[in-house]
């Protein structure tokens, strides 16, 4: 009695019990079963216009003109946390479904604030406390550094008008309706924000709703995924293969299968000596191509159509531009031509058979390929390859040509209007997008002079890297230039993985040093070792080593348990000018001491020899050797049966055969103190594949 009590608010954490702010200066906690008046606990503060208590746990929150106050019930000396705001809030309210979530209503405000405490440093009790003084003595000595709290704040945009209240739902979350000044009354469901991870098997994961869920199976059949595609890709040493080309069948997407099919054409045209004096193992078309201004010129050579005696087409020719055909897969001639079109039509592309036939001055193959076509359209295609008058028959041509469906068809009709004109302008011909790039740039290598082939390489390969297509690779190669096309490409579709794998086997040292390279191959190996495949992580190490990368990736070596130096002669200590040397490595039979402290090396646990001596030295008889990655093959003093093996989890091992031998009919350590089971830690080994 004689107080003013402005909110009054039940407290979760006990019966019967209240919190109230009182008098615009106390927040006052009252237990009804006390039968009095009198609160059992209080503070004073500034912040007491309005209380509040959560529904779980022992949090309460007071509102007054400078923010929000969240206090501990169990200790109301100070606030545990204090949240300013821009303008003084007019409710407060904590979730009754999410827990530690507070909602706040500003003044004139048309949004609310969702405070989401991460960390407001409980009070944990250490001893029981007789009175609420001894409880805050002990909480000022427990707290003489206290730390900042923290929470996640963000405005929920609930309409235009000002609002003047609002509720949560009791049961269903994310649900609350709110009041408008004007008196308008509606219902809103509030998105909460989730944690996303990806698991082990390579599922999405996420906390929402109180659980942890995942993405059922069904859905990565419907919606593609890279996360999804690059793990079963990986399953299947996509990447890893030994020749090129054989990638190009594991990959899922045409543009991927191109890009493999050229790194394999190029690879070979250099090891074949097509390609010579190139910087790079996998040139492209711009670093084959001389740059302009060099003080040559592709010789012009005026060719008559075979079917068609009567009438000329002018072609250049020069040795760079043949390199640059032999990388586009056209090659010179009709006897290199001709193969690539029996491919096309073999391949169900007639159109695509058709064209490169009419471009390589064969309309009378190109006849015949669409005569053969199933698609009555197509034969109907071929009445433009049989001329009439000269002037009519070219503007028929240029009119009928965008009507046509397939754009070889649409480039087939422009090259033969415009081979035949006074003045030939292919500009039409290049311009179909629809066109593979080796094809356009093929054609542009027959049909430009010098100056306009430049200009057209350079800046279809400008556009081609921004759009962030990796069919630019074609003419950069992989280069610097060709780095950055693959940093584009993978910021527009999200393909580490490719991104790395072409890096790891195409590379050169010097681009492997690149930051952007190394930072493929290391989240490419994250992501290896997440999803625990084992297998195709050491063959990306394997092919690393063998391009001369082997310093920048994780490594294990052998040092001596004494001085933790590498047990390696190479790393002997220097001796004085005098001093006796040791024999050479090729002729000591065995090392078994550290060539640096001298210290013994440690044992085998199956045959109990020191490490360094012959594994067949034992009472077992050696295993045969088993084959090794040639990056990582051992000096020919060695063989595999003597190698260092040891348990990565125990730290025990010993000869390799001996090993090999024992794991064949045990699980455990055969060091008897040790009850580790090594060979359980070990992956299976991969299937073989299958015969042909």
């Amino acid at each position: 009695m004689g107080e003013t009590a402005h909110t009054l608010s039940w407290c979760s954490f006990a019966p019967c019990t209240l919190v109230a702010s009182m008098n615009l200066k106390h927040l006052k906690i009252y237990d009804l079963r006390e039968g009095g008046a009198r609160a059992s606990s209080a503070v004073t503060t500034r912040q007491c216009f309005g209380a509040s208590a959560a529904p779980q746990g022992w949090h309460v929150a007071s509102r007054g003109d400078g923010g929000v106050a969240v206090w501990d019930a169990r200790a109301l000396a100070r606030p545990l946390l204090t949240l300013q705001l821009p303008r003084p809030p007019r409710k407060i309210q904590w979730s009754p479904t999410r827990r530690n979530l507070l909602i706040s209503l500003q003044r004139d405000a048309s949004s609310l604030r969702l405070h989401d405490i991460q960390q407001a440093h409980e009070y944990k009790a250490q001893s029981s406390f007789d009175s609420v003084a001894s409880a805050t003595a002990a909480l000022e000595d427990a707290e003489t550094e206290p730390e900042e709290g923290s929470a996640v704040e963000r405005d929920v945009a609930v309409g235009e008008a000002p609002l003047a209240s609002f509720a949560c739902h009791p049961a269903q979350r994310a649900r609350l309706l709110t009041l408008a000044q004007s008196g308008a009354l509606s219902e809103h469901s509030v998105c909460e924000r989730v944690t996303l991870s990806w698991g082990a098997a390579g599922a999405l994961a996420w906390a929402g709703a109180g659980a942890l869920r995942g993405m059922h199976a069904s859905f990565y059949a419907h919606v593609p995924d890279i996360s999804h595609t690059a793990r079963r890709r990986a399953a299947t040493d996509y990447g890893l293969k030994p020749d090129l080309w054989q990638n190009a069948e594991l990959a899922e997407d045409e543009s991927l299968r191109a890009l493999w099919h050229f790194l394999a054409l190029s690879k070979s045209l250099v090891e074949d000596g097509c390609i010579r004096n190139s910087p790079w193992k996998h040139p492209g078309v711009r670093s084959v191509l001389r740059p302009p201004g060099e003080g040559y010129r592709s010789e012009a050579v005026a060719l008559l159509l075979p079917d068609l005696p009567s009438r000329k087409v002018t072609v250049y020719r020069s040795a760079e531009r043949t390199r640059a055909l032999q990388l586009c897969g056209w090659g010179w001639g009709w006897d290199n031509a001709g193969a690539g079109v029996e491919r096309a039509e073999a391949a169900g592309t007639p159109c695509r058979a058709a064209a490169l036939a009419a471009f390589h001055l064969r309309l009378r193959a190109a006849l015949d390929v669409l005569a053969r076509a199933r698609e009555p359209r197509l034969r109907v295609a071929a009445l433009a390859l049989a001329p009439g008058d000269e002037r009519l028959w070219r503007e028929a041509l240029a009119a009928a040509a965008p009507a046509l469906p397939d754009p070889y068809l649409r480039a087939l009709l422009h090259f033969l209007a415009a081979a035949h004109a006074p003045e030939p302008d292919y500009g039409a011909v290049l311009a179909e997008a629809g066109v593979r790039l080796e094809d356009r740039v093929a054609f542009a290598c027959t049909y430009l002079a010098d100056a306009p082939l430049h200009e057209f390489v350079a800046r279809t390969g400008e556009e081609l890297r921004a759009r962030g297509s990796l069919a630019a690779l074609l003419l950069t190669g992989v280069s610097a230039d060709g780095v950055g096309v693959l940093q584009r490409w993978l910021e527009r579709s999200g393909d580490v993985q490719s991104a790395a794998l072409v890096a790891a086997r195409c590379c050169p040292p010097e681009l492997l040093r690149d930051a952007r390279v190394a930072a493929w191959l290391a989240e490419y190996r994250a992501l290896l070792d997440a999803w625990r495949l084992w297998w195709p992580r050491c063959l990306l190490d394997t092919w690393l080593a063998a391009a001369g990368a082997g310093a920048g990736a994780a490594g294990a070596g052998v040092a001596c348990t004494y001085c933790g130096k590498p047990v390696a002669a190479a790393g002997a200590r220097p001796r004085p000018a005098f001093a006796r040397l040791p024999p050479p490595a090729a002729k000591m039979k065995q090392i078994s001491s550290c060539p640096n402290c001298r210290k013994p090396l440690p044992r085998c646990g199956v045959c109990s020899l020191h490490l360094g001596t012959g594994a067949g030295g034992g009472a077992l008889p050696a295993a045969p050797p088993a084959p090794a990655p040639a990056a990582a093959a051992p000096a020919p003093a060695a063989s595999f049966g003597g190698w260092f093996s040891w348990c990565v989890a125990c730290r025990h091992g010993g000869h390799a055969a001996h090993l090999l031998q024992w794991f064949s009919e045990h699980s455990e350590c055969p060091v008897s103190s040790c009850s580790c089971r090594c060979a359980a830690l070990d992956p299976p080994d991969p299937a073989p594949p299958p015969h042909p």
